[in-house]
C-alpha cells in the first residue's frame, strides 16, 4: 500500500471540506490517519489538518 500526508488549512469544519475528503477517502476504499489537527478557536480562526492517507 502507498501512503501520502496531505494537509488541509482554512475553514475546513464548517465549509464541510473535512468531512468530505474523509468521505471520499473511504468510498475509494481507502484508510486514514489523522497526524494532526488544530481546530480555531474563534469564528474567524482557520483549521490545520495534516491526514496520513493510505491505499
Amino acid at each position: 500500500m502507498i501512503s501520502r500526508n496531505i494537509e488541509l488549512k482554512g475553514h475546513i469544519i464548517d465549509s464541510l471540506i473535512l468531512p468530505r475528503v474523509f468521505e471520499k477517502i473511504m468510498d475509494l476504499n481507502g484508510e486514514f490517519n489523522v497526524i494532526k489537527f488544530d481546530i480555531g478557536k474563534h469564528k474567524t480562526d482557520e483549521s490545520h489538518a495534516i491526514l496520513e492517507v493510505i491505499g
